[in-house]
């Protein structure tokens, strides 16, 4: 049975000690959503095929020795397995039909200081309140966490879904489902410190 962290603010631990005897323990972070029409396209957005919701899996991210950036599609950072900040984004889904959706994996957990996992509405919806966005947080030690994007605001395409904070020996997931303009009023709230510029892919 998955963990369910039900509100904002709850959280669950996860021990990174009693893993590295064994193997190096990862966390993958999955970010799925229902193809759903816009209701507000009208048919000829119908005929166009402009109207699934077209849905980011991103993060801002700080490691233990300071380094910080973003790993999202736009702009085309996926991030990378091998060398720091070993956090990968395997892919951009641009529809949400395919079923293992958008998945981040962290690969050396102990590395990082906190990092903020979001969600944002590329196009496709003005809003999370017809997307049923969730996140599943699948952790190599077999524990598995869900997350429900379910208190949606209006208007605000960009959601501040989770952090994963450094603890020494452990690392705790904690429900944030904050909602904002863009990414640049979330880094306001998280004070990561980016300089932020218009993008598109």
């Amino acid at each position: 049975m998955p963990i369910t962290l039900e509100k904002k603010g709850d959280s669950h631990k996860i021990d990174l000690s009693k893993n590295r005897v064994f193997q190096q323990l990862i966390v993958k972070v999955n970010l799925n959503w229902n193809q759903k029409p816009n209701q507000n396209g009208g048919f000829f957005a119908k005929l166009i095929g402009n109207d699934a919701p077209d849905l980011d899996l991103g993060c801002m991210y700080e490691t233990v020795n300071g380094d910080k950036g973003v790993i999202q599609p736009l702009g085309g950072n996926f991030g990378s397995k091998h060398t720091a900040p070993y956090i990968f984004l395997d892919k951009d889904d641009r529809t949400g039909a395919a079923q293992e959706g958008e998945n981040m994996t962290i690969y050396r957990p102990e590395t990082i200081k906190r990092v903020m996992f979001f969600a944002l509405i590329y196009q496709g919806a003005k809003d999370f309140q017809s997307v049923d966005g969730r996140m599943i947080f699948q952790i190599s030690n077999g524990e598995k966490i869900y997350i429900k994007l379910n208190n949606p605001d209006y208007e605000r395409p960009f959601c501040a879904a989770a952090m994963i904070s450094n603890l020494g020996s452990q690392v705790k997931i904690i429900k944030e489902e904050r909602y904002f303009q863009g990414h640049k009023f979330a880094d306001d709230y998280y004070k990561f410190g980016f300089e932020w510029v218009p993008g598109s892919k």
